[in-house]
Protein backbone atom coordinates (compact mmCIF):
# COMPACT_ATOMS: atom_id res chain seq x y z
CA UNK A 1 0.00 0.00 0.00
CA UNK A 2 2.82 2.37 0.30
CA UNK A 3 3.48 2.17 -3.39
CA UNK A 4 0.30 3.67 -3.98
CA UNK A 5 0.39 6.16 -1.39
CA UNK A 6 3.98 7.00 -3.14
CA UNK A 7 2.25 7.42 -6.16
CA UNK A 8 -0.91 9.42 -4.90
CA UNK A 9 1.59 12.11 -3.46
CA UNK A 10 3.40 12.74 -6.55
CA UNK A 11 -0.17 13.33 -8.30
CA UNK A 12 -0.92 15.41 -5.97
CA UNK A 13 3.00 17.27 -6.33
CA UNK A 14 2.86 17.31 -9.71
CA UNK A 15 -0.84 18.42 -10.93
CA UNK A 16 -0.87 21.73 -8.56
CA UNK A 17 0.57 25.22 -8.41
CA UNK A 18 -0.38 26.08 -5.36
CA UNK A 19 2.88 26.12 -2.62
CA UNK A 20 0.96 25.83 0.14
CA UNK A 21 -0.24 22.28 -1.57
CA UNK A 22 3.23 21.43 -2.45
CA UNK A 23 4.14 21.78 1.47
CA UNK A 24 1.02 19.82 2.08
CA UNK A 25 2.19 16.93 -0.08
CA UNK A 26 6.22 17.37 0.40
CA UNK A 27 5.34 16.58 4.74
CA UNK A 28 2.77 13.57 3.77
CA UNK A 29 6.17 12.77 1.17
CA UNK A 30 8.76 13.22 4.37
CA UNK A 31 6.59 11.07 6.83
CA UNK A 32 6.57 8.25 3.57
CA UNK A 33 10.01 8.29 3.87
CA UNK A 34 10.41 8.01 7.24
CA UNK A 35 8.42 4.71 7.16
CA UNK A 36 11.02 2.90 5.05
CA UNK A 37 12.94 2.27 8.21
CA UNK A 38 10.05 0.57 9.84
CA UNK A 39 11.11 -2.77 10.33
CA UNK A 40 7.52 -3.73 11.44
CA UNK A 41 6.21 -3.18 8.15
CA UNK A 42 3.61 -5.60 6.82
CA UNK A 43 5.61 -7.95 3.88
CA UNK A 44 3.76 -6.59 1.07
CA UNK A 45 5.25 -3.38 2.06
CA UNK A 46 8.58 -4.70 2.59
CA UNK A 47 9.32 -5.16 -1.29
CA UNK A 48 8.90 -1.07 -1.51
CA UNK A 49 11.01 -0.34 1.32
CA UNK A 50 14.20 -2.19 0.75
CA UNK A 51 15.48 -0.07 -2.35
CA UNK A 52 14.22 3.00 -0.71
CA UNK A 53 15.98 2.45 2.54
CA UNK A 54 19.05 2.01 0.19
CA UNK A 55 18.78 4.86 -1.79
CA UNK A 56 18.28 7.22 1.39
CA UNK A 57 20.60 5.89 3.37
CA UNK A 58 23.63 7.65 2.22
CA UNK A 59 21.53 10.76 3.57
CA UNK A 60 19.90 9.22 6.79
CA UNK A 61 22.42 6.44 8.21
CA UNK A 62 25.60 8.45 7.83
CA UNK A 63 25.02 11.74 9.34
CA UNK A 64 28.41 13.03 8.23
CA UNK A 65 27.00 13.36 4.79
CA UNK A 66 24.64 16.63 5.08
CA UNK A 67 26.64 17.77 2.51
CA UNK A 68 25.71 21.34 1.81
CA UNK A 69 25.79 20.79 -2.36
CA UNK A 70 22.61 23.10 -2.36
CA UNK A 71 21.95 26.60 -0.01
CA UNK A 72 19.22 25.09 1.04
CA UNK A 73 20.50 22.42 2.88
CA UNK A 74 22.14 25.11 5.41
CA UNK A 75 18.42 25.17 7.35
CA UNK A 76 19.43 21.74 8.86
CA UNK A 77 16.30 22.24 11.06
CA UNK A 78 16.51 21.52 14.94
CA UNK A 79 14.05 22.41 17.48
CA UNK A 80 14.86 25.81 20.01
CA UNK A 81 14.09 22.76 22.84
CA UNK A 82 16.71 20.62 21.77
CA UNK A 83 13.78 17.77 21.13
CA UNK A 84 14.98 16.76 17.64
CA UNK A 85 18.65 17.39 18.01
CA UNK A 86 19.33 13.62 17.83
CA UNK A 87 17.00 12.72 14.98
CA UNK A 88 18.05 12.94 11.46
CA UNK A 89 17.31 16.26 9.06
CA UNK A 90 16.84 14.76 5.34
CA UNK A 91 19.26 17.69 3.43
CA UNK A 92 17.87 19.19 -0.04
CA UNK A 93 19.15 16.85 -2.23
CA UNK A 94 17.28 14.05 -0.63
CA UNK A 95 13.96 15.91 -1.09
CA UNK A 96 14.79 16.59 -4.78
CA UNK A 97 15.44 12.35 -4.84
CA UNK A 98 12.15 12.01 -3.31
CA UNK A 99 10.38 14.03 -5.28
CA UNK A 100 11.69 12.13 -8.38
CA UNK A 101 10.86 9.22 -6.98
CA UNK A 102 7.47 10.31 -6.33
CA UNK A 103 6.98 11.37 -10.06
CA UNK A 104 8.40 8.03 -11.36
CA UNK A 105 5.63 5.83 -9.16
CA UNK A 106 3.01 8.23 -10.50
CA UNK A 107 4.05 7.09 -13.96
CA UNK A 108 3.82 3.60 -13.20
CA UNK A 109 0.89 3.84 -11.27
CA UNK A 110 -0.65 5.03 -14.23
CA UNK A 111 0.33 2.48 -16.73
CA UNK A 112 -0.96 -0.36 -13.89
CA UNK A 113 -4.24 1.93 -14.19
CA UNK A 114 -4.47 1.77 -17.94
CA UNK A 115 -2.82 -0.19 -18.72
CA UNK A 116 -3.86 -0.26 -22.34
CA UNK A 117 -3.13 3.78 -22.61
CA UNK A 118 -0.73 4.43 -25.61
CA UNK A 119 2.67 6.34 -24.63
CA UNK A 120 5.18 7.48 -26.61
CA UNK A 121 8.17 5.30 -25.74
CA UNK A 122 10.27 7.18 -26.96
CA UNK A 123 9.65 9.89 -24.39
CA UNK A 124 11.92 9.64 -21.13
CA UNK A 125 10.89 9.75 -18.39
CA UNK A 126 13.66 11.69 -16.47
CA UNK A 127 12.68 14.20 -19.26
CA UNK A 128 9.43 14.49 -18.66
CA UNK A 129 9.98 14.82 -15.00
CA UNK A 130 12.56 18.00 -15.78
CA UNK A 131 9.83 19.64 -18.00
CA UNK A 132 7.31 20.02 -14.96
CA UNK A 133 6.57 22.92 -13.75
CA UNK A 134 7.16 21.79 -9.66
CA UNK A 135 10.64 20.04 -11.04
CA UNK A 136 11.79 23.62 -12.25
CA UNK A 137 10.31 25.56 -9.59
CA UNK A 138 12.58 23.37 -7.02
CA UNK A 139 15.56 23.13 -9.15
CA UNK A 140 15.84 26.72 -10.77
CA UNK A 141 18.51 29.34 -9.53
CA UNK A 142 15.46 31.62 -9.86
CA UNK A 143 13.18 30.70 -7.44
CA UNK A 144 12.80 32.78 -4.48
CA UNK A 145 15.11 31.21 -1.36
CA UNK A 146 11.97 31.14 1.01
CA UNK A 147 10.09 28.79 -1.56
CA UNK A 148 13.08 26.44 -0.64
CA UNK A 149 13.17 26.88 2.67
CA UNK A 150 9.06 26.25 3.14
CA UNK A 151 9.71 23.43 1.23
CA UNK A 152 12.56 21.61 3.20
CA UNK A 153 10.58 22.53 6.52
CA UNK A 154 7.86 20.72 5.05
CA UNK A 155 9.50 17.80 3.66
CA UNK A 156 11.36 17.27 6.95
CA UNK A 157 8.89 17.99 9.36
CA UNK A 158 7.21 15.12 8.02
CA UNK A 159 10.33 12.79 8.42
CA UNK A 160 10.23 13.40 12.07
CA UNK A 161 6.50 12.85 12.44
CA UNK A 162 7.56 9.52 10.26
CA UNK A 163 10.24 8.51 12.60
CA UNK A 164 8.44 8.94 15.78
CA UNK A 165 4.91 7.49 14.64
CA UNK A 166 1.26 8.04 14.69
CA UNK A 167 0.84 10.74 17.32
CA UNK A 168 -1.47 8.85 20.56
CA UNK A 169 -4.06 10.77 19.36
CA UNK A 170 -4.39 8.36 16.18
CA UNK A 171 -3.74 5.36 17.79
CA UNK A 172 -6.04 4.94 20.96
CA UNK A 173 -7.48 2.06 20.50
CA UNK A 174 -11.60 1.71 19.89
CA UNK A 175 -14.47 -0.50 20.38
CA UNK A 176 -15.31 -3.16 17.83
CA UNK A 177 -17.61 -1.03 15.08
CA UNK A 178 -19.84 -2.46 12.44
CA UNK A 179 -20.60 0.66 10.79
CA UNK A 180 -17.68 1.53 8.32
CA UNK A 181 -16.31 4.99 8.73
CA UNK A 182 -17.66 7.50 5.86
CA UNK A 183 -14.85 7.56 3.53
CA UNK A 184 -13.82 3.78 3.80
CA UNK A 185 -16.34 2.74 0.34
CA UNK A 186 -13.32 4.56 -1.16
CA UNK A 187 -10.90 1.23 -0.51
CA UNK A 188 -13.70 -0.90 -2.38
CA UNK A 189 -12.20 0.24 -5.16
CA UNK A 190 -9.00 -0.84 -4.63
CA UNK A 191 -9.67 -4.53 -5.26
CA UNK A 192 -7.70 -5.92 -2.40
CA UNK A 193 -7.59 -9.51 -2.00
CA UNK A 194 -9.63 -12.07 -0.34
CA UNK A 195 -13.22 -13.21 -0.38
CA UNK A 196 -14.56 -10.85 2.28
CA UNK A 197 -12.97 -7.98 -0.05
CA UNK A 198 -14.89 -9.44 -2.98
CA UNK A 199 -18.02 -9.74 -1.03
CA UNK A 200 -18.09 -6.36 0.16
CA UNK A 201 -17.31 -4.96 -3.81
CA UNK A 202 -20.11 -7.54 -4.88
CA UNK A 203 -22.95 -6.11 -2.08
CA UNK A 204 -21.84 -2.41 -2.95
CA UNK A 205 -22.21 -2.77 -6.49
CA UNK A 206 -25.73 -3.50 -6.16
CA UNK A 207 -28.42 -1.18 -6.99
CA UNK A 208 -30.36 0.60 -3.69
CA UNK A 209 -33.08 -1.44 -3.23
CA UNK A 210 -36.52 0.43 -3.23
CA UNK A 211 -37.81 -1.82 -0.31
CA UNK A 212 -36.65 -0.54 3.10
CA UNK A 213 -36.97 -4.18 4.33
CA UNK A 214 -34.71 -5.04 1.53
CA UNK A 215 -32.51 -2.83 2.36
CA UNK A 216 -32.22 -2.91 5.95
CA UNK A 217 -31.01 -6.83 5.20
CA UNK A 218 -28.42 -5.36 3.22
CA UNK A 219 -27.27 -3.60 5.34
CA UNK A 220 -27.60 -6.37 8.16
CA UNK A 221 -25.09 -8.23 5.59
CA UNK A 222 -22.46 -5.59 5.35
CA UNK A 223 -22.32 -4.95 9.30
CA UNK A 224 -21.82 -8.95 9.71
CA UNK A 225 -19.29 -8.96 7.23
CA UNK A 226 -17.28 -6.10 8.91
CA UNK A 227 -18.02 -7.89 12.34
CA UNK A 228 -15.68 -10.62 10.99
CA UNK A 229 -12.80 -8.33 10.50
CA UNK A 230 -12.66 -7.64 14.20
CA UNK A 231 -11.98 -11.49 14.91
CA UNK A 232 -8.84 -12.98 16.03
CA UNK A 233 -8.84 -15.89 13.63
CA UNK A 234 -9.04 -13.77 10.58
CA UNK A 235 -8.23 -16.10 7.53
CA UNK A 236 -4.65 -15.35 5.68
CA UNK A 237 -6.64 -14.68 2.77
CA UNK A 238 -8.58 -11.77 4.48
CA UNK A 239 -6.09 -9.99 6.25
CA UNK A 240 -4.66 -7.36 4.36
CA UNK A 241 -8.64 -6.33 3.89
CA UNK A 242 -9.85 -6.86 7.48
CA UNK A 243 -6.69 -5.32 8.79
CA UNK A 244 -7.24 -1.73 6.45
CA UNK A 245 -11.00 -1.73 7.49
CA UNK A 246 -9.84 -1.74 11.70
CA UNK A 247 -7.47 0.99 10.45
CA UNK A 248 -9.65 2.90 9.28
CA UNK A 249 -12.26 2.75 11.85
CA UNK A 250 -9.44 3.56 14.26
CA UNK A 251 -8.49 6.68 12.26
CA UNK A 252 -11.61 7.86 11.90
CA UNK A 253 -13.16 7.46 15.16
CA UNK A 254 -9.69 9.05 17.07
CA UNK A 255 -9.76 11.98 14.07
CA UNK A 256 -12.99 12.68 15.56
CA UNK A 257 -12.12 13.14 18.65
CA UNK A 258 -8.85 14.75 18.08
CA UNK A 259 -10.73 17.53 16.40
CA UNK A 260 -13.20 17.98 18.91
CA UNK A 261 -9.46 18.38 21.30
CA UNK A 262 -8.15 21.17 18.91
CA UNK A 263 -11.45 23.27 18.52
CA UNK A 264 -11.25 23.31 22.55
CA UNK A 265 -7.82 24.10 22.33
CA UNK A 266 -8.51 27.03 19.55
CA UNK A 267 -12.01 28.11 21.44
CA UNK A 268 -9.78 28.43 24.70
CA UNK A 269 -7.25 30.45 23.40
CA UNK A 270 -10.22 32.84 21.98
CA UNK A 271 -11.89 33.03 25.65
CA UNK A 272 -8.45 34.42 27.21
CA UNK A 273 -7.98 36.72 24.18
CA UNK A 274 -11.25 38.21 24.11
CA UNK A 275 -12.31 36.89 20.54
CA UNK A 276 -8.95 37.66 19.25
CA UNK A 277 -6.36 35.53 17.27
CA UNK A 278 -3.31 37.16 15.23
CA UNK A 279 -3.70 40.54 13.98
CA UNK A 280 -7.90 40.79 14.46
CA UNK A 281 -10.97 39.23 15.50
CA UNK A 282 -10.99 35.19 14.80
CA UNK A 283 -14.01 33.09 13.60
CA UNK A 284 -15.49 30.17 15.10
CA UNK A 285 -13.91 26.49 14.97
CA UNK A 286 -16.48 25.94 11.21
CA UNK A 287 -14.75 28.64 9.97
CA UNK A 288 -11.43 27.98 10.22
CA UNK A 289 -9.89 26.20 7.12
CA UNK A 290 -8.45 22.69 6.80
CA UNK A 291 -4.60 24.22 6.68
CA UNK A 292 -5.22 26.32 9.16
CA UNK A 293 -6.46 23.46 11.54
CA UNK A 294 -3.09 21.29 11.25
CA UNK A 295 -1.10 23.42 13.57
CA UNK A 296 -4.41 22.72 16.24
CA UNK A 297 -4.17 19.64 15.62
CA UNK A 298 -0.72 19.64 16.20
CA UNK A 299 -0.59 21.44 19.62
CA UNK A 300 -3.05 18.52 21.38
CA UNK A 301 -0.97 16.08 20.13
CA UNK A 302 1.69 17.33 22.37
CA UNK A 303 -0.38 17.77 24.84
CA UNK A 304 -1.90 14.30 25.12
CA UNK A 305 2.11 12.74 24.79
CA UNK A 306 3.11 15.56 27.14
CA UNK A 307 5.29 13.02 29.76
CA UNK A 308 4.60 12.11 33.09
CA UNK A 309 5.25 14.94 35.56
CA UNK A 310 5.87 17.43 32.78
CA UNK A 311 5.02 20.98 34.40
CA UNK A 312 2.08 22.82 32.52
CA UNK A 313 4.31 25.50 31.48
CA UNK A 314 6.86 23.14 29.72
CA UNK A 315 4.13 21.36 28.07
CA UNK A 316 2.42 24.64 26.90
CA UNK A 317 5.87 25.92 25.41
CA UNK A 318 6.70 22.36 23.63
CA UNK A 319 2.73 22.31 22.17
CA UNK A 320 3.10 26.10 20.94
CA UNK A 321 6.65 24.88 19.03
CA UNK A 322 4.78 22.06 17.67
CA UNK A 323 2.22 24.52 16.65
CA UNK A 324 4.38 26.78 14.54
CA UNK A 325 6.21 24.26 13.56
CA UNK A 326 3.47 22.73 11.31
CA UNK A 327 3.25 26.11 10.00
CA UNK A 328 7.13 25.80 8.85
CA UNK A 329 8.00 28.76 10.78
CA UNK A 330 10.18 29.66 13.90
CA UNK A 331 8.17 29.46 17.57
CA UNK A 332 8.40 32.86 19.14
CA UNK A 333 10.94 32.96 22.21
CA UNK A 334 8.81 31.54 25.05
CA UNK A 335 10.36 34.05 27.46
CA UNK A 336 8.72 37.40 25.14
CA UNK A 337 6.12 35.59 23.83
CA UNK A 338 3.22 38.39 24.48
CA UNK A 339 0.53 35.76 23.85
CA UNK A 340 1.52 32.85 26.87
CA UNK A 341 -1.48 33.28 28.80
CA UNK A 342 -3.70 32.66 25.63
CA UNK A 343 -1.84 29.27 24.78
CA UNK A 344 -1.73 28.66 28.29
CA UNK A 345 -6.07 28.60 28.49
CA UNK A 346 -5.87 26.98 25.01
CA UNK A 347 -3.58 23.97 26.79
CA UNK A 348 -5.62 23.51 29.75
CA UNK A 349 -9.30 23.72 27.48
CA UNK A 350 -7.79 20.97 25.53
CA UNK A 351 -6.79 18.79 29.10
CA UNK A 352 -10.04 19.60 30.17
CA UNK A 353 -11.73 18.48 27.06
CA UNK A 354 -9.73 15.06 27.24
CA UNK A 355 -9.84 14.48 30.77
CA UNK A 356 -13.92 14.52 30.16
CA UNK A 357 -13.76 12.06 27.14
CA UNK A 358 -11.56 9.24 28.72
CA UNK A 359 -13.66 6.71 28.12
CA UNK A 360 -13.30 4.90 24.72
CA UNK A 361 -13.63 7.36 21.65
CA UNK A 362 -16.81 8.33 20.59
CA UNK A 363 -18.08 9.12 16.86
CA UNK A 364 -18.14 13.27 17.20
CA UNK A 365 -20.33 15.62 15.20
Amino acid sequence: MLAVQEAGYGYGLFTTKSPDLWKWHLENLGQLCAEAWDDGLPEEDRAWAEPYRKKFSRWIDDPGHADMDHKASAVYLRSRHGRFGGEPAPPWPMLLEAVQSAFFAMLEGFKKERPGASEPAAVDPMSRLHKTYLWQTLTSDETAQEHRVDALRAFQRGFRIGRRGRPRTLTRPIPQRLEAARFWPVNTLLHLPGPSAASERALRALPVPDEAKELAAREQELRALYGSAWRDDVPEEDRLWAALYRETCMLWVNQCRRNALAQSAYEGYLQSSDGRFGSGPAGPWRSVDTFAKEPWYSLVDRVEEAPEGESEQATTEAAVWEYWDALYRDAPPWDSNPDRAHWLAAVRAARRKAQADDGPPAMGR
